[in-house]
């Protein structure tokens, strides 16, 4: 399965956690509502779901492998590189961290019944640049696809 998600890549996760209260007043970790992270996931669950119908896919289960690439707009900089290179797209190796990103990744495909349990994938490729356009771009497989 193949999903193209046309929004900059997520805001760390871990820059949204915050500590928060129930209504009995015990403490949990949890994203505010109005957090940009909150935002992007939202956006991008959505985003998710629709492209699962359109393509017809159901639920990814057994043994599952995910690549992400993360696409970043240009900077001034990376730009210059690209086109003394003769490239569109160009390698990031500046923050935020891949582990983060994909965190929020990894739960919006759970949250759009993509996967069942992030804990399946045994396989996880990430990759970040720059680029023309801003998005993230995900192909999952499993052990189903793959006999």
């Amino acid at each position: 399965m193949h999903i193209d998600i046309p929004l900059p890549p997520p805001p760390t996760h871990q820059a949204a956690l915050r500590i928060m209260r129930t209504k009995d007043g015990r403490q949990f970790i949890g994203k505010s509502a109005r957090s940009s992270a909150k935002k992007w996931s939202n956006a991008a669950t959505l985003l998710i779901k629709s492209e699962m119908n359109r393509q017809s896919e159901s639920m990814k289960t057994g043994f599952i492998a995910v690549h992400i690439d993360f696409y970043y707009k240009h900077t001034q900089e990376s730009e210059r590189y690209a086109k003394k290179m003769g490239a569109d797209i160009v390698i990031k190796n500046t923050r935020p961290d891949l582990d983060n990103l994909a965190k929020s990744v990894l739960d919006c495909l759970v949250d759009a019944g993509v996967i069942k349990d992030d804990g399946h994938i045994y396989y996880l490729a990430l990759r970040k640049y720059y680029a023309s356009e801003a998005k993230v771009i995900v192909d999952i497989s499993s052990d189903s696809e793959d006999n």
